[in-house]
């Protein structure tokens, strides 16, 4: 088990690749009229979030500390 500063280390880190690959295609699929699978609807991981959020516009890439 790590310690705190380990820990702490990384929750600043900002957006994962996945998550910025996501917003990325939701982007793209909103400007070619592409609707949402079930999976980018409900999804929980990094990629669908992202999806999500570039597909409804709703990008916030700030930190809950920023916030």
């Amino acid at each position: 088990m790590g310690t705190v500063t380990e820990f702490k280390a990384l929750r600043n880190e900002g957006p994962s690749a996945v998550y910025t690959s996501g917003v990325t295609d939701g982007q793209s699929a909103r400007a070619g009229g592409s609707a949402l699978t079930l999976y980018l609807q409900v999804g929980i991981d990094d990629y669908a979030k992202g999806f999500r959020a570039g597909f409804f516009g709703q990008m916030n890439l700030r930190t809950a500390d920023e916030r």
